[in-house]
């Protein structure tokens, strides 16, 4: 039986090691913190500072989980996760009572912790090794022609080897840096992102007003973004985005400062009052997106590694695809080792879908990244611009435009379809770029007529940067 040495027992190395498991691999964990992954309440981890922020889970991993992982699946909505059907999210005039496929669009209501936690118990329920220790490094082979991953290193002066290391140790794992020492030259993309995020969980106490957009309520200003998703059991998470070098919205780190930002958004109102914080504000500073490759022109440059989550793509949470990403890697490393004896096979074969796959996802997040961060740096300096950030990669020689589709979408039931399955990370075929969708996006648009211009943003109230910084004051 194949050994898998998982390196990170939070959400996708814990899916990671279940899906391995299942496979017929023996599988053991090394995770410094994974008792903490069980507890009941929002907690801050120092391997993963980001669990405790806000999060929105897509439809794709509610699709991974309940195809893959159905058994956490069933024990998350036992927990109160709700399920978010494409009927809530669908515009009034294009309600059509429904299609084949709609259910794979369905996204969930859940807070990370309670993911995580879901996991935990499903490893504990599993033949899965759990070993609580610190990865001080990895224990490399010498191959005849590349270097080989035997294991990794503990802090105790101990070894786990195997035949397969995962690096699912997140964003700040130290498996790159290791790789770079032992002379390993690793492909790497990275783009910078400047968005600070500070979250807060709240209860929800009285009927739930309608969202702005889909499943989420969205609120853009000239210095800053407020997001709030709903969360299992009643809850919400609210996360405001920030330029990192904001002198003015570093307050926000102060409850009292949270709550006037909120109190000033009139379009929030009729949320504000039945919201009650359950936790302080987290503060989550600025990290870039990072895409990582362990081939390099065509041939892998270690054996006996593959790399998952954040630990491949680093992704900032301004579009909330974190999670689904790691998922869709996780299974497709299950379904590569099931389809290929030879390791480095698995390599080439996980790599292609990479390329195909994930990497389209990556720089769509990248792009967005971009223009979040040209708005919040005009708005920093007192000035506005647009956001013409592209939902969906659209290749520039195309038949159409990303505003021409997005507004297409807006028009056209079957459409918005096809626009919400590609945002959602369900279009691994590109379906989107199909010559079928070219022809219905013109006959939609040339339907439709030219488009009105949007109207101009107010520039009072939180839009206003001097009024911003006389209500935040205070807390300076």
């Amino acid at each position: 039986m194949p050994h898998a040495v998982v390196l990170g027992g939070s959400m996708i190395g814990a899916a990671t090691a279940l899906l391995l498991e299942r496979s017929g691999w023996q599988v053991t964990v090394v995770d410094a913190e994974h008792s903490r992954l069980r507890d009941d309440d929002v907690t801050h981890r120092a391997g993963a500072p980001h669990a405790v922020h806000a999060h929105g889970f897509m439809s794709r991993t509610r699709v991974e989980l309940t195809t893959r992982l159905p058994d956490v699946w069933a024990a998350l909505l036992d927990a109160g996760v709700e399920e978010v059907p494409l009927a809530a999210m669908v515009p009034p005039s294009l309600h059509d009572g429904g299609r084949p496929g709609d259910d794979d669009v369905t996204s969930a209501r859940m807070r990370r912790h309670v993911t995580d936690r879901a996991l935990a118990r499903a490893l504990d329920r599993s033949a899965v090794r759990l070993v609580e220790a610190r990865a001080t490094g990895l224990v490399l082979g010498s191959g005849k022609a590349l270097p080989r991953v035997l294991g990794l290193g503990l802090a105790d002066g101990s070894a786990m080897t195997g035949d397969l290391v995962v690096d699912a140790g997140g964003r700040r794992s130290p498996v790159s840096g290791w790789l770079r020492a032992a002379g390993i030259v690793q492909p790497e993309r990275h783009d910078e992102s400047i968005a600070r995020y500070y979250s807060r969980h709240y209860r929800v106490t009285g009927g739930r007003p309608p969202l702005n957009v889909g499943f989420a309520d969205v609120h853009r200003f000239a210095c800053h973004v407020q997001l709030m998703f709903l969360g299992d059991s009643g809850t919400a998470m609210v996360a405001l985005a920030a330029h990192d070098d904001d002198p003015v919205l570093k307050t926000l780190r102060h409850a009292g400062a949270y709550d006037a930002v909120l109190g000033a958004n009139d379009a929030f109102a009729a949320w504000r009052e039945v919201l009650e914080p359950t936790t302080d504000v987290f503060c989550l500073g600025a990290f870039d997106n990072r895409m990582r490759s362990l081939v390099a022109d065509g041939e892998p440059v270690v054996r006996g590694l593959s790399q998952l989550g954040d630990a491949l793509a680093t992704t900032n949470p301004t579009r909330g695809r974190g999670v689904s990403m790691g998922l869709m890697a996780a299974g497709h490393l299950a379904d590569v080792l099931a389809a290929h004896e030879d390791k480095d096979d698995v390599a080439l074969a996980f790599e292609a879908w990479r390329d195909r796959v994930l990497a389209v996802v990556y720089r769509e997040c990248a792009a967005t990244d971009v223009t979040a961060s040209r708005q919040l740096s005009a708005g920093l300096a007192g000035r506005s611009i647009p956001s013409n950030a592209p939902a969906v990669e659209i290749p520039e020689d195309h038949a159409f435009t990303a505003a021409e589709l997005e507004r297409a979408a807006g028009l056209d039931a079957d459409l918005f379809r096809v626009f919400l399955r590609a945002t959602a990370l369900l279009d691994d075929d590109r379906r989107v770029l199909s010559p079928e969708v070219a022809a219905d996006v013109r006959r939609v648009l040339d339907a439709a007529g030219p488009s009105t211009p949007d109207r101009p943003r107010p520039t009072d109230g939180l839009h206003d940067r001097e009024t911003l910084a006389r209500l935040l004051a205070p807390w300076q």
